[in-house]
Formats: structure tokens, C-alpha cells, sequence
């Protein structure tokens, strides 16, 4: 891995998490996330450190919101479905 003069090593571009929330999460948040990601390699290549922190940071962030949206749906549609469900099986629907 390549430093460049007095810069500290590169900030993790949390790029994978940005793929993984893409694809199982959230498109909007994960879009995000690669974005930011992408300008961590290159701020810290034009030897912007301080810009290729924030970048990284970012790009964790809306990987998380991504996760997190992702769980709440899933606990609202469970919680939706599951009710109606249990519902029609109670009152003999089913």
C-alpha cells in the first residue's frame, strides 16, 4: 500500500458495505454510500487527507442508514402481516 509523504494510511473506503447495503437494503442510501466511498481513493490519491476522512466516514454512515431503513421495513411488514395473519387465524378465517 502506497503512502504518500507525511499522510496517514488510508481511511477505510467502506465500499463493500456500500455494495452489500445496495443490494439487500436500500438502493437510494446505498447509491450514497458508493459515492462516497469512490472519493475516499480519490481525495487521499490528491493527497487530501482530511477530505478522504470525511468521505469515509459518509460512505459509513449511509451504508448504516441503508442497514437500518432495511431492518425497520422488515419490522413494519412482519409486524403488518404477522398481525393480520395471527388475526385470521384467530377468528377462523384462514
Amino acid at each position: 500500500m502506497e503512502n504518500h509523504g507525511n499522510l496517514p494510511p488510508k481511511p477505510d473506503n467502506y465500499l463493500v458495505w456500500a455494495i452489500l447495503s445496495t443490494i439487500f437494503c436500500c438502493i437510494p442510501t446505498g447509491i450514497a454510500s458508493i459515492i462516497f466511498a469512490s472519493r475516499v481513493n480519490e481525495a487521499y490519491a490528491r493527497g487530501e487527507y482530511e477530505e478522504a476522512l470525511r468521505a469515509s466516514k459518509n460512505a459509513r454512515t449511509w451504508a448504516l442508514v441503508g442497514a437500518g431503513l432495511s431492518i425497520l421495513l422488515w419490522i413494519i411488514y412482519l409486524a403488518i402481516f404477522g398481525f393480520a395473519f395471527l388475526g385470521a387465524l384467530s377468528s377462523g378465517d384462514f
